[in-house]
């Protein structure tokens, strides 16, 4: 199941401290859907506003030599070649597809990594972008008026499973690289190859200047992160820009090995999504 969700209370002045798992699953049919993709189209790119399909992706319903087992139907395998450190890298665009930019935004996708997943080190998986073409990826800091981003992070596979977070540039970064926060909520951010994960990750800018933006995430349902004292930026021109779907190995260091992971069911909305 993927996540209902959890909210957080904090009365002002105090200490006080409230999250609450919301007990029922919500369903994304019925939330505030702003956008589905279910890969199951071989132009699946036209709906993200693409003229053709992403490098080092392929739509497929079976892939016995990974040990692929479909979550619903199709899905979209990536690709990191041996020697290579680029996967993928598309964007739901928001001005482009929609005409405006949002203040907070949750996005839901699943994820498999194949059985030949083993990252020597970290690397880039998909999360919110607010670059602007400025600032806030590649070793371009961010100065709170230029841009921000909060993609996926995934790190080194260790006792068979990937540590994954957030890798977040954002005004309060030390250094021309962003800061790694890893999911540490009761281990649930720690993924096995061969199985669906449902990811869903919710961000909301902070008050121009002020500590206060939001970056929460949960795995199969049950929160694995939650940060509540970010700076993405310090004028109100940057928001979230774009849902990044990146896949990349490194840094600088280049894959060792094939490495495939696999997508499906992406859903983008202004309300928790659910299953």
């Amino acid at each position: 199941m993927c996540p209902a969700s959890f909210y957080t209370m904090r009365i002002t002045g105090s200490a006080i401290f409230c999250a609450l798992m919301l007990s029922s699953t919500v369903r994304a049919a019925d939330t505030d859907g702003l956008f589905r993709c279910e890969f199951e189209s071989e132009r699946w790119f036209e709906d993200w506003g693409l003229r053709e399909a992403p490098r080092n992706t392929e739509v497929v319903d079976d892939d016995a030599a990974k040990q692929f087992s479909a979550h619903r139907g199709k899905a979209l395998r990536i690709k990191i070649a041996k020697g290579s450190n680029y996967g993928t890298s598309f964007a739901y665009q928001f001005k482009k597809l929609t005409g405006s930019e949002p203040e907070e935004i949750y996005f839901r996708y699943y994820l498999r990594l194949g059985d030949d997943w083993d990252p020597q080190t970290g690397g880039k998986l998909p999360g919110f972008g607010g670059t602007y073409g400025r600032a806030g990826w590649g070793g371009r800091p961010v100065s709170g008026a230029d841009g921000w981003s909060a993609r996926g992070l995934f790190l080194a596979r260790k006792g068979g499973k990937t540590p994954v977070g957030f890798y977040c540039y954002h005004a309060d970064m030390k250094g021309k690289y962003g800061s790694n926060w890893r999911w540490e909520i009761e281990g649930r951010g720690l993924l096995e190859n061969n199985r669906w994960y449902c990811i869903e990750q919710y961000a909301k800018m902070n008050t121009p200047g002020k500590n206060d933006g939001i970056l929460r995430a949960w795995v199969d349902g049950k929160p694995a992160f939650e940060k509540t004292d970010v700076r993405m930026r310090d004028k109100p021109g940057l928001k979230i820009e774009l849902i990044w779907f990146n896949f990349y190995h490194g840094g600088k260091s280049a894959a060792e090995r094939d490495h495939h992971a696999y997508i499906d069911d992406v859903v983008i909305s202004r309300e928790a999504i659910g299953k």
